[in-house]
């Protein structure tokens, strides 16, 4: 397991999410999405904290009902498409690297929502990190170890 310094996740991403398209909205939906079921679920904490950002991103016009839906969605895009094929989607409808930066920042909040990010949540971060071409942010602010 990898301990998240619990001041990190108070950071605030410097991209404004007030005009951005649904299907971009939805994109970094699916990344944050990944990154929490990388360890095979989404406990209720991670499920929390993907609410509550997608209605702060899309200030109301995602409301938790459509996120269980998209939830539905995308678990069913990953079974057929597989990781990388979704990466790859993801990469052509995210298409502004200061928007792919903050879904990977947005992922790694969510994935730290319950005090630990395992080592198959960070697998993953590295992972769409290196497939959607954006610096490995997060690197260096992970710290081996247990829950906090």
């Amino acid at each position: 397991m990898i301990r998240y310094p619990e001041h990190l996740m108070m950071e605030e991403t410097q991209l404004s999410f007030r005009h951005l398209e649904i299907s971009r909205l939805e994109a970094m939906v699916e990344i944050m999405f990944l990154a929490a079921y990388a360890d095979g679920s989404i406990n209720e904490a991670e499920r929390a904290e993907l609410a509550r950002h997608v209605a702060a991103m899309s200030e109301g016009r995602v409301g938790a009902d459509l996120v269980e839906s998209l939830i539905s969605i995308i678990e069913r895009s990953v079974r057929d498409e597989g990781r990388s094929g979704r990466f790859a989607a993801l990469r052509a409808r995210l298409p502004d690297v200061r928007m792919r930066e903050a879904a990977i920042e947005l992922a790694v909040r969510l994935v730290a929502a319950d005090g630990v990010i395992h080592e198959s949540e960070h697998a993953l971060l590295v992972e769409a990190a290196r497939a959607l071409e954006v610096p490995i942010a997060f690197k260096g602010r992970v710290v081996p170890g247990s829950a906090r």
